[in-house]
């Protein structure tokens, strides 16, 4: 019992600890989205961007959102659109890593060193992996479909402001909720479970054995940059350097399981190959001069004590309101976990008892968050024969006319699946 009461005291406390910054990292987040639409990324990277896409690509990816499941169908139309296979690699390789929410989400609970070292590391991969894969595979894509065009823009500033709202908290939120979860309670499951002297010097303690475990533990793990902070902090409390931490930072996000297959689609073997060990060998090389500059210069606290102060809350200037924020953010989580799924269910069940003889439903598996399930719709709404398409659930779309033989498999482009 007193060790249950002790996982939830570092939840609760890892939670208070992030929420502040995390919370204003989405409105973040749904601001710029008023600015960098997909539509944008696509135009900006398609055909004409020429030799300058691959700056462009690690530029508009750096600050989005998007996480390794969240970029490939965005990844995908940048292909339709004409970008080179290089662009795609720089954004591939630089967006998930990062982005403007989990910017303010480092720096509450890893320190503004770890914030900033995270996009420069995204910036530099990114660059080194497009210019790479550009070099030794400088093939421009087929335009095979119209350019992506952008929803009109809201004309007021509350319509506006209401837009950014739905989109920071409803949109992105509900797509990375189950990760950032997961992170939380994996990072109070480390913090009390986990004994000290498991990453002593002699077991993961050492860095030769750190690092490659790290690199294994982070490739097939599927991990949003949000949800990976308190992940690494519980690490690094625990013994791991910040170096080896870092690994999992980059390798994580940039990486997983899952998204590999639909990567060798889109790059080929080679360059699959080439942006695997781009990825690796920096995240490598990112956590050794962290390490050695760290040694030099002392720039991060000690995450044993940090780890320690913010379990008790004796950390942090807006100590009186982070249960405020917290409350707040496990609200938003049990609204997108529980009660929206519980709604949506419901719903469904409605849609299909008056689905009509004319319509069809469309099951598509893999979709894990917002922007894959808007990529699917967008898809759908491009046939010339659909009239409508209707989200009944997370999984499944009500359309409205005739669909084409090929739908299966311009789903499968996506990186999902149709379901039989």
């Amino acid at each position: 019992m007193d060790l249950f009461l002790r996982f939830l005291s570092a939840l609760w406390a890892t939670a208070q600890a992030m929420a502040p910054w995390l919370l204003f990292g989405f409105l973040a987040a749904g601001l710029l989205s008023l600015f960098f639409s997909p539509a944008l990324v696509c135009r900006f990277l398609g055909r004409a961007a020429g030799k300058k896409a691959v700056a462009l690509a690690v530029l508009l990816g750096v600050p989005l959102p998007l996480c390794s499941c969240g970029v490939l169908p965005l990844a995908a139309s940048i292909k339709r659109s004409g970008a080179s296979k290089g662009a795609m690699a720089a954004f591939l390789i630089s967006t998930p890593q990062t982005g403007i929410d989990s910017f303010f989400a480092t720096g509450s609970l890893l320190g503004w060193v770890f914030a900033l070292v995270r996009p420069l590391v995204a910036t530099l991969t990114g660059l080194a992996g497009g210019f790479a894969i550009q070099a030794i595979d400088n093939e421009t894509f087929t335009t095979d479909a119209p350019p992506a065009t952008e929803t009109p823009p809201q004309t007021t500033l509350f319509g506006k402001l209401l837009a950014a709202l739905q989109y920071g908290y409803l949109t992105l939120l509900k797509g990375i909720a189950p990760a950032l979860l997961i992170g939380l309670i994996i990072s109070a499951l480390i913090l009390v479970f986990v004994p000290d002297s498991l990453f002593s010097s002699e077991a993961l303690g050492n860095d030769w054995i750190a690092f490659p475990v790290m690199l294994l533990i982070g490739m097939p793990m599927y991990v949003c940059s949000t949800a990976s902070i308190p992940v690494a902090l519980a690490l690094m409390a625990k013994g791991i350097s910040p170096g080896a931490a870092l690994i999992f930072l980059i390798v994580g996000p940039a990486l997983n399981g899952a998204s590999l297959t639909v990567l060798l689609q889109l790059l080929g073997k080679k360059c699959l190959a080439v942006y695997l060990f781009i990825i690796s060998l920096a995240a490598v090389l990112a956590g050794l001069a962290l390490n050695a500059a760290n040694a030099a210069w002392g720039l991060l606290p000690n995450y044993t004590e940090l780890a320690t102060n913010t379990c008790h809350g004796t950390c942090g200037g807006a100590a009186p309101l982070r249960p405020i924020f917290a409350t707040i953010l496990f609200a938003l989580l049990a609204w997108h976990l529980i009660i929206r799924p519980l709604l949506s269910r419901l719903s469904a069940q409605k849609v299909l008892a008056a689905a009509q003889p004319h319509e069809r439903l469309v099951t598509v598996k893999k979709m894990r968050c917002d922007h894959c399930r808007g990529a699917v719709r967008q898809l759908l709404q491009s046939y010339p024969q659909v009239t409508a398409v209707t989200p009944v659930d997370n999984e499944t779309f009500r359309v409205e006319g005739v669909l084409p033989e090929t739908l299966a498999a311009d789903i499968t482009k996506l990186g999902f699946e149709l379901a039989e």
